[in-house]
Formats: structure tokens, sequence, C-alpha cells
């Protein structure tokens, strides 16, 4: 790669550097200049000092004048020009949106707004100038260095008491790294400003004349750094690139600054979707289930990350361009190809792919040509090549079908792998358990399973080790992927992976350069990673139940939350929606979510814990295998009471991550069985719990939102837990922001039920009284009740409630006479009061009777008190 190229993809990635300076010297209460000018400044400073000292003087002038003339409007070509305009198709606007020259008023409190507090709540605004109450009511981030933990990445209050001035102090610290030495790259120059930008606003409110002006602050700092970037990457292959067949010169990005032609379909999005994961993962015994689920998951979990940067080497781009990467997806954002060049790499891929796992996954690659216009609106690309994908997958393996139906994909042979049943080859390992043999691939997966565990206590990800192995068996999986891809091979500025990478330590710190992978692991006393019968043996001695549960959760909705959750009604009589869906607003919105995913559950399991019937504190860690965490989905399974009390506290914590935002919502599958039982199935079986969670409703207006067990669902927060915080952020919104939607209506008009009896409620009032009484009587009552509830409320024809009240004297009268003196009677009291309150809110609010929780809470308790 050229060196004018290097200077422009690092002077796009700094050009608002002088944002973060600036806030630091108005935290001083020192006179600021405008951010260009800051920013010059200080790179200059830097460059002095030996920061990125491999770069020529060349190189360092043409970032300079990146960073201190990218919003002079005189300038409309060249290397300028090209951020320039990267720099608007960055914020999604036709022109720059420049800030105050002194930063006022909202300037005096610059925070990053929580994206979870305007996605999918501002379509519901009525009126744009609600902005300023939301903005002053809204949580932000608190300004510190990235780590995985909750202190930093959660956020619960409007104004956090943290400056600047500390967070740059923390950021020079880590520049020394950076400063005399010429094997820097671009990935460990891009985690720096990860690191240290997170929490930064892209964009502020301001004041002047009286008047609040400018952006709404809910866009990182580092996503707009990394999205301008990624764009003028593509604009300068397009600017200087020999080999483009779409090219623009200096007169065309002259018009394209003078917002003429953008119509013009310049770059495009390519989308990578893998197929076949279930059946690729769980094609395994139960017996070896331990040792390889994780590797195999991991596997593709890499492969997909490993395929994007090989599409953006054979690209000419920089690992910027990969706007997301998780959940079997990638998409990346590149200079307009031709459709046969997207066909070329995906046969690549395919063909390697299917020499080594047959049918089982297919990687397809679609891409969708985009507009400058499109920025304007960058959610409706995100749909078109998410649509164009559903399309491509209905031609699976289409080049090559005559191959496969005319050679036999097995060579006919009697020998298989013992682990996945593939037919086995030249290549056999011995097993140590049993007769038999498994194949190559096996061992590379139990290999890899090992090297993660072992990975996982060092806080190290030795890449070059995993590929490098001297038993190439071992390695198999990688050593063929990289003979095909050479991907590692470079060592430059812009090399596609280093040898070795930190992963988050126990308090979520992030050393550079860092990964965050999904690895998590139950342990037995000599290291080893403990397999299904063990788990359920640990719960059988905490519960007496030996069994084990597999747990599927997704976010609801999450593609309508990408393409209609960024927009808010205009204050006009049309009610025309403004859209918010600008490139670095979306990238921000994936970038918090996976943050979540892949870097918190890991977290919570290795750090947290749960209590027994008992009371007594058990760790996650030792109880729970993570087969799967990223995008905005997760697969774990364990012992069955681990997994119960891990489902609801993700979930607990996932309300407090999304700011208890009622629009954004998650749903979760879990399913019971005995660890010798088909772990595929099982997760089957999850996956319709899953299922069945989302198809869950109330009054047909709140939907989703629910946990699913014992083919029983149960809305979260009406069902399952009250969490304070939740409801008191509801009457906020419905309040300050004058929020007449009918979802937040309804909510609010059942809070007083489930205050006091929810599921979590209702198991330990079960709980405790089987401890104090040593009865489980209770919990027949409570199924009796439960039968003989559903006799007394039923709906007529007309959708009317109809009460049998003889059914209802006399259950209320069964419940007194099974406990009839008064000492124990009051201690079932609760159980009564539940009765009355659940036929209460059906008479009065016309809903469905539902006694999910109360089923649910004596089945969980009856399971934990078998022993």
């Amino acid at each position: 790669m050229d060196s004018e190229y290097r200077a422009v993809v690092i002077g796009a990635l700094l050009h608002d550097i002088g944002k973060f300076v600036q806030r630091k010297i108005m935290d001083e209460g020192k006179k600021q200049q405008k951010h260009e000018i800051e920013g010059y400044n200080y790179l200059k400073k830097l460059f002095d000092e030996g920061f990125l000292s491999f770069l020529s003087d060349k190189e360092e002038r043409i970032i300079l004048d990146i960073v201190k003339e990218h919003h002079n409007n005189k300038i409309k070509d060249g290397y300028v020009g090209i951020v320039r305009l990267a720099d608007w198709l960055s914020s999604g606007e036709r022109k720059s949106v420049e800030e105050s020259d002194i930063l006022k008023g909202y300037g005096e409190d610059i925070k990053l707004l929580s994206i979870f507090e305007t996605a999918n709540l501002l379509k519901h605004v009525e009126s744009e100038s609600k902005l300023e109450t939301l903005y002053g009511m809204g949580y932000k981030y608190p300004l510190k260095e990235l780590k995985i933990n909750k202190k930093v990445i959660f956020t619960n209050k409007p104004y956090p008491n943290d400056n600047y001035v500390d967070l740059f102090n923390d950021f020079e610290t880590a520049l020394g790294d950076f400063k005399n030495k010429n094997d820097i790259s671009f990935e460990e120059l891009l985690q720096l400003l990860y690191k240290y930008t997170w929490c930064i606003p892209s964009a502020t409110f301001w004041e002047s004349c009286g008047a609040i002006r400018g952006s709404y602050p809910d866009i990182s700092l580092y996503d707009h750094l990394k999205t301008t970037c990624a764009i003028a990457a593509c604009l300068y292959r397009l600017y200087e690139s020999k080999k483009i067949n779409e090219k623009i010169n200096d007169k065309k990005l002259k018009e394209y600054l003078e917002r003429k032609n953008w119509d013009d379909k310049i770059f495009c999005l390519i989308h990578g979707d893998i197929s076949g994961i279930q059946d690729f993962i769980f094609t395994v015994k139960n017996k070896y289930a331990a040792k390889t689920l994780r590797g195999r998951s991991f596997y593709l979990d890499f492969l997909m990350e490993y395929l994007a940067r090989y599409i953006c080497k054979e690209l000419d781009l920089p690992i910027a361009n990969i706007l997301f990467c998780g959940g079997g997806h990638f998409y990346i954002l590149s200079y307009k190809v031709d459709d046969g060049k997207i066909e070329e790499f995906e046969k690549k891929i395919n063909d390697i792919l299917f020499d080594m796992f047959k049918t089982k996954v297919y990687v397809y690659l679609v891409k969708e040509d985009v507009s400058l216009s499109d920025f304007l609106d960058f959610s409706k690309v995100w749909k078109r090549v998410s649509d164009r994908t559903v399309e491509r997958k209905l031609r699976r393996f289409d080049y090559k079908l005559e191959k496969i139906f005319k050679k036999p994909i097995d060579d006919g042979k009697d020998e298989r792998c013992k682990i996945c049943n593939n037919e086995l080859k030249d290549e056999k390992i011995p097993l140590e358990e049993e007769e038999g043999y498994r194949c190559p691939y096996c061992e590379s997966f139990i290999n890899i399973t090992e090297k993660l565990k072992k990975y996982s206590k060092e806080n190290k990800f030795k890449l070059k080790e995993i590929f490098n192995d001297e038993n190439e068996i071992k390695i198999k999986i990688f050593k063929e992927l990289e003979n095909s891809f050479n991907l590692l091979e470079d060592k430059g500025f812009f090399r596609y992976y280093l040898d070795e990478y930190n992963l988050p330590d126990n308090n979520g710190e992030l050393i550079i350069p860092f990964k965050i992978f999904p690895i998590s692991f139950p342990l037995d006393e000599n290291g080893d990673i403990i397999d299904l019968n063990e788990l359920a043996k640990k719960a059988e001695k905490r519960t007496g139940t030996n069994k084990i549960a597999v747990l599927k959760m997704d976010v609801d909705n999450l593609g309508e939350l990408f393409t209609k959750g960024l927009k808010i009604i205009k204050n006009n009589k049309n009610k025309e929606r403004k859209n918010l869906a600008s490139i670095s607003r979306m990238s921000t919105l994936s970038n918090f979510l996976s943050l979540f995913f892949t870097g918190y559950i890991p977290y919570l399991i290795k750090t947290g814990k749960f209590k027994d019937k008992e009371g007594k504190e058990h760790e996650f860690k030792d109880n729970i295998y993570l087969i799967y965490a990223g995008g905005d989905d997760t697969l774990i399974t364990g012992s069955w009471d681990a997994v119960w009390e891990l489902a609801k506290k993700i979930r607990e914590d996932f309300k407090e991550f999304v700011c208890y935002n009622p629009f954004i919502t998650l749903s979760a599958g879990i399913y019971l069985t005995n660890p010798k039982f088909k772990f595929k199935r099982a997760v089957e079986f999850a996956e319709e719990e899953l299922e069945r969670a989302k198809d869950n409703e109330i009054k047909d207006i709140i939907k989703k939102n629910s946990l699913s067990i014992f083919s029983t669902p149960l809305n979260w927060d009406l069902e399952v837990k009250y969490i304070p915080g939740f409801w008191e952020k509801l009457k906020d919104i419905k309040s300050e922001l004058e929020l007449g939607n009918e979802l937040i209506n309804e909510m609010l008009s059942m809070e007083k039920y489930c205050e006091k009896f929810n599921e979590d409620e209702l198991e330990g009032k079960f709980n405790e009284l089987i401890k104090d009484t040593n009865k489980k009587r209770i919990l027949h009552i409570s199924q009796v009740a439960a039968e003989m509830l559903n006799k007394i409320v039923k709906k007529g024809k007309n959708g009317e409630i109809i009460l049998y009240l003889p059914y209802y004297w006399r259950l209320l009268y069964y419940i007194k006479r099974n406990y009839k003196k008064k000492e124990e009677y009051e201690k079932v009291k609760f159980l009564e009061d539940y009765v009355k309150r659940k036929v209460h809110q059906a008479v009065l609010q016309n809903v469905g009777l539902s006694l999910n929780d109360l089923k649910v809470a004596a089945k969980i308790t009856e399971l934990k008190w078998r022993g």
C-alpha cells in the first residue's frame, strides 16, 4: 500500500482528535480554539515527540493538512477533499456540521448519551423539540477508558461526575507505546482510539443566541472516526487506483462537495452470512460435547472474521471497513466492485470449505451498490443487502450442483469418526476413551478447545501458536485456511492479524492489542473441562435434580431496530419522519450491542455468583459452559439451576444496559434435560422454547420480551421479576416526553399487579415456606389453585370477561382448609392474595388470565427441593 494512502487513512481516523483536546482544555477552564486547530497543534506536537515515527515527512504533512482543513469549505479536491466528503457521509449530512467556536451551555457537560436512550424511542416522540428534554433526563456514559465491566459500559446517571482531563491523561500515557516504534499496526492505532474515545460524543448540542443547536450527542466519537476512515479509504481507492473501473477525479470530487450527482453509486455494502451453523456445531456425541463444542463454535466465529479481513485485503481496504462482524454475519463497506468479483470470492471460499466440511457450511456473499445519497439513510442500504441475502440463500452451491450430484460426497468407506460420524480417510487419530478413531478436523476442534481454555487462564490469545503447531493435524482447520488465503504473512502497517492479542482479565481490563472473545469454561480441580454429566451432578448435589439446561437468548426485532429504530417525527403538521440512521449512528448501535453479548456475558459468567435454595453462594464459572455469545444472541448450557439463575441475571443486566428502554427487549428459551439426551435435539427444543417466548402476547399490545420454560411463556416485566428502575424510567418517559404510546400506557396500568406477585417473588416465598416447614404440600396446592383459577375466569363469545363466583369462593376455602392452624395459614396467605389479585386484574383490565408465573415458580421450587 502506498504512503499517500496510509496518510489519508490515518488522517481520516484522526481528523476529529481535536474534539478530545478541545473538551479537555474546556474542563481545565481554559479558552479553546476550534477543534480542527486544536487537533492540528496537538498532533504536530505528537509527531515531534516521535508518535508514529515510521511516517515520512510527506505523510505527516498530509495528515496535518487533513486535520487542520477538513472544515475548510474552499478546499474541494485532493486528499483534504476526500476526508471532507467522508466526514459528511459518515455524519449522514450534505454539509459540515460544526460546533460553535466556544462550547458553552450544554458544552459545560458534554457527555455521550447512550444510543439506547434514542434507538426505537425517538420514533414515538411527537416533536423534535423534545430532544432537549430527552438529553437532560437520559443516561450518559462515564468518561473512562473502555473496560468490560459494569462500572464502565453500563450507565444509570444523567450526569456522570467525570471530566475529560483524567481520561485525556490516561490517553497520553497510552500514547507512549506509539512513539519511536516502527512496528505499530493500524489495528493497534484503531484500538487506541476505541479504548479512549468510545465514551466521547462525536457532536453535541451547543448554545448560540439563546437557542440550542448542533447534533444529537448519541454517536460515539470512535464510531464517527472509524466510519469516516472507512469511507475515505474507499474514496481514495476510487481517486488513485488504476485497477478500479469506477474512478473519481478532482472535478468529480468538487461536484460531490457542491452537493451534485449524489445519486452516483460509487460504493457498495458487502454482506457475508454463514449457514449451517447448528448442524456444524452440534453434530457430535454428548460424550465429546465438552471437548469440542466451544472449539467448533469458536471456529465459525473466527472464520467469519478471517474471511471479512481476507476480503478487505483483496480489495486493498483497512479493517476499519468491516462495519460489523458477529452472529454469523459481517458487513464491509467498499468502493463499488463488479458482481463477478463477489462471485469469485464466494466460490473460492466455499470450494475450500466444501473440501473440508462438504455441504455442512456455506458462506453467502452479497453486495448492494450504494450512492452518496444513501448515506443520508444508511438503514435502507442495510435492509436492501439483507433482502438480497435472503434471495441468495435459495441458491446454495448453485455453481457446483452438477459436481456434487455427479460424485458422491463420501467414498463409501465404512469406518467413521466416532465424534462427528464423518467418513474417515487416510488421516485418523486413535481415541483414548474407547475403541475407534476421530477425524483430523475433530482433533483440531479438541485442540483449539484446549488452547482456548489455556488462553482464558493466561488472558492471551496466541494466534501465531494456533497456526503454527508442530503437529499439523492438530491445526488442520486453520492451516488449510491460511494455505488458501495467506492472511498472516503480511507484516506491514496494514497487516490483517497480529501474532498475539490480550484477552480481558477478570476486571475487564483491555490491554492493546486486544481481542474480545467470548470464552468461559467450567473447570475441575485438575483444570480439565467439566463434561455435561458432571455439570448435572453438580446441580443434583444442590437440588436433588440431575439435569442440565440449554439456554438460547436473542434481541427481539433486531432488524427493525436497525432499519426503523433511528427516526424521529419532525415538528411539523405532516408528522414527517426525520432520519437519524447515519452509518456512524448504526455503527455505534451495533458496537454497543456487540459489547454486551461478546464482552459482558463472558465477564458476567467469570465473575458472577448465584445462590442455592439454602442461600449458599456458587460461582457461575464453575457451572456454566458458554457455547456462543456474539452479535445479538447467546447459547449456553450447564447445571440446570445455574442456567436458570444466569438467564434471569443476563436479562436484568441487559435491561439496565439498554437504559430500561421499553422498545428494546430480549427473549429467551430454556430447556431442561438429562445429560445423556442427544445434545443437538436439546438445542432444538431450546430453540422451540425461544420461539414460544417470541410468540407470547398480552392483549395484542405487549409482545415478545418473554422467557419460556416447560413450554410456558412469561413476560419478563409483568410475570418474571419486578425491576424498580424499569418502572421509574417508564413513568419518566411518559411524563417528561409526553408519550401517549399504547404499549407504555398498557404496561403502566399493570404495574401494581406484578410488583407484589411475579415468578421471582413466588419462587422466593415457596422456598422460604419449605425451609420453615420442611413440607412441600404448598406446591401441590398451588397446582390445584392454578387449575381451579382457569375455571373461575373465562372469556365470553364477544371477548367479555365472565367470572364464576362459586369456583372463586371454593378456591379460597380450599387454601384455608389445608392450613387450619393460624400460624401456618399466615405463611401461605400470599397464595390467597395472589388469587384475588389475578381475578381482580382479569376482570378490571379484561385480560386473559395467565397463571404462568405461579406454574413456573412451583415447578422450579419442586425441582430445587427433590434432594
